[in-house]
């Protein structure tokens, strides 16, 4: 357990980094993913997008963590135009304004960038938990971090866990929305 009260822009910084690094690894299995219950083009999406956020990450010397999670939602909005693609930049555009002006992250700021993320995800998909859709693992997300009593980095790794959770668990959800609402059968049983 991470007793540190805040995380500072430099370690954001290489965190977003390492996950954007991860995410483009990921493409296959994520392209596989999707093709359970979608088209099969979420790994190219996110591989794409990722690679952007990298350069975008690291360019960024500055201390504004509010200023980089919109420019990244941004990097999305341009570089990879798809449904998650403009999700995802909602979500983080959205979570960069709670953050705006903030150089160090607390758990508080967790909290509120979790939720303002899932918030504008909701809002833009006009979705809610329970549809099978991404916002059930982002609500968790928020929703564990809130209940964190430790540093942002536990705050983080509950809120990993409870959306990892979150999304495993809607294999067992009736697909009500997008792509997998429409081949009901194909994607029952696959998590979104």
């Amino acid at each position: 357990m991470s007793t540190s009260t805040e995380i500072s822009a430099k370690a954001f910084r290489a965190a977003m980094i390492l996950a954007s690094d991860r995410m483009c690894e990921a493409r296959d299995e994520l392209g596989a993913l999707d093709a359970a219950a979608g088209d099969g083009d979420l790994g190219a999406t996110l591989a794409i997008g990722f690679a952007y956020v990298r350069e975008l990450v690291q360019k960024d010397e500055g201390d504004n963590l509010g200023a980089l999670l919109v420019q990244t939602g941004a990097v999305f909005a341009q570089k990879a135009p798809s449904t998650m693609g403009a999700l995802l930049a909602t979500a983080f555009v959205e979570a960069g304004r709670q953050l705006d002006g903030v150089s160090a992250m607390t758990t508080a700021h967790v909290t509120a960038m979790l939720d303002a993320a899932a918030k504008g995800v909701a809002e833009r998909g006009k979705v809610t938990t329970g549809q099978r859709t991404v916002l059930d693992a982002m609500v968790a997300a928020a929703e564990a971090a809130g209940q964190c009593q430790h540093g942002p980095v536990f705050a983080l790794r509950q809120a990993a866990t409870s959306a990892l959770a979150a999304a495993e668990a809607t294999a067992d959800m009736e697909p009500q929305v997008g792509r997998a609402g429409w081949i009901r059968e194909r994607a029952r049983g696959h998590a979104d």
